[in-house]
């Protein structure tokens, strides 16, 4: 099941994003993100115009997608959004990522926007999967801005026109 998230949501939520900073390819973070930071960027986006999707089965939030205005500061900007969105490891390859992207394709449609982006590390191929299988087109890169230890790694920006 698809809902909106609450408050209530955050741990869970904080705690899938955190795998993926510590599986150290799927983020330009390098350290988990603590859960007054998670707090904080719950309480920037609103449920009406931005919202934060979670997907639960049994009552465990195993993934969530964010909508999030793209460029705030920036009013010609304001039919694009950027899309984020995380599955838990345990539920990768199970149709929650394309349940999650094609509930966030639908809101953002219904409010109108015109293109959703989503920014990710180049080389995060379940990522890149999910966008193509959507008709998301790369837009853009940056190469070698994201540095692991030794490692370099290109900032990639998808995006995908909505009807």
């Amino acid at each position: 099941m698809i809902r909106l998230a609450s408050s209530n949501h955050l741990e869970p939520i904080n705690k899938i994003y955190n795998q993926a900073v510590q599986d150290g390819l799927r983020t330009a973070h390098t350290d988990p993100i603590p859960l007054a930071e998670r707090k904080l960027w719950f309480q920037d986006h609103s449920r009406d115009n931005y919202p934060i999707f979670v997907a639960e089965q049994n009552g465990t939030v195993v993934g969530w997608i964010s909508v999030s205005p793209y460029r705030s500061d920036r009013q010609a900007l304001n039919e694009v959004v950027e899309v984020s969105y995380y599955v838990d490891y345990d539920h990768h390859g199970t149709g929650i990522g394309t349940a999650l992207m094609n509930h966030a394709i639908k809101f953002c449609k219904r409010k109108n926007y015109r293109l959703i982006v989503a920014i990710l590390v180049s080389q995060n191929e379940p990522s890149l999967a999910l966008l193509n299988k959507f008709g998301f087109h790369e837009g853009g890169r940056i190469p070698n801005a994201i540095r692991y230890g030794d490692e370099y790694r290109d900032h990639l920006y998808m995006y995908k026109e909505l009807d």
